[in-house]
Order: structure tokens, then C-alpha cells, then sequence
């Protein structure tokens, strides 16, 4: 069972390519009472409202393994689809390398990662759980778009 660690960080600004408002959630996922996950969840709205998740893991998170790998996706409109699709992406793009990130995969990468599954269960716990990602993707305003 995944569960969200409460108080994660949300920072409000505005995005650097297009001048919008956009939200960016930084949190901790536990799987079991255990670590699980990092996950930054970029909210913006381009073409419609989208979400980019980048999801952090490791197999020991002990404090001196150099063991993290990130996968990313982009939640959002997807053409000629009624809901938003997902698509698996360059892990962590925007930001820069760094211990906590680890080995950012790329979308080939992630394909064959055996991790891939989890990933993708982080996502779904994300939409429907982090109160700012639901509302973004799916709340009052979303339908406006």
C-alpha cells in the first residue's frame, strides 16, 4: 500500500517557457510503512492542463549508496483522446544532475526497466491521492481548459 507523506513542499511560479502559473509538488512516498519513493510533480498549462512526474527510487535509500534512479512521464492531453494520457519521457529533464536524481533514465531505458511497474503505481497513487495534482489534472478547473 503507498501512502504520501504529509507536508510535502509546493512552491507556486511561473513557467520559464511560457509565462504561466504552474505548481511544482515535491514529496515522499512510503510503500508499507517503508521508503518507497521522491517524486516532483510539475503541474502546467500548456495545451491544457498536464503534469510532469518525475519519480525517484532506490533500492537501499541508505545515505551512502549511490543507488537512485529517476523515470519521468507527462500526464496531460493526449489528441484525439476524451481523458489525458501518460507517456513515459527523459527522467528529470529540467533540473540539474545530482546524487538525489541518481541515473535519470531515459524513456528507452525506463521501457525495459524492471522498476517500470512501480513507477507507473506511483503515478496513478499521485492522481488520485496529492490533493494538487488531482485538482490540477481533474478539479473545476481543469474542465475549463
Amino acid at each position: 500500500m503507498l501512502e504520501i507523506e504529509p507536508g510535502g513542499d509546493v512552491v507556486e511560479a511561473t513557467c520559464d517557457h511560457c509565462g504561466q502559473p504552474m505548481t511544482r509538488v515535491t514529496g515522499f512516498v512510503y510503500q508499507d510503512g517503508d521508503a518507497h519513493a521522491i517524486y516532483i510533480a510539475s503541474c502546467y498549462h500548456h495545451d491544457g492542463h498536464e503534469v510532469w512526474i518525475d519519480g525517484v527510487f532506490s533500492p537501499t535509500w541508505a545515505d551512502d549508496a549511490d543507488d537512485h534512479f529517476t523515470f519521468g512521464c507527462r500526464v496531460g492531453p493526449v489528441e484525439g483522446q476524451a481523458e489525458p494520457g501518460a507517456s513515459l519521457v527523459a527522467a528529470a529533464a529540467p533540473f540539474s544532475d545530482s546524487a538525489t536524481f541518481g541515473h535519470k533514465l531515459t524513456r528507452d531505458e525506463a521501457l525495459a526497466h524492471p522498476r517500470l511497474g512501480d513507477f507507473w503505481a506511483l503515478v496513478d497513487h499521485l492522481l488520485t491521492n496529492d490533493a494538487v495534482v488531482s485538482a490540477h489534472m481533474y478539479g473545476p478547473a481543469a474542465e475549463l481548459d
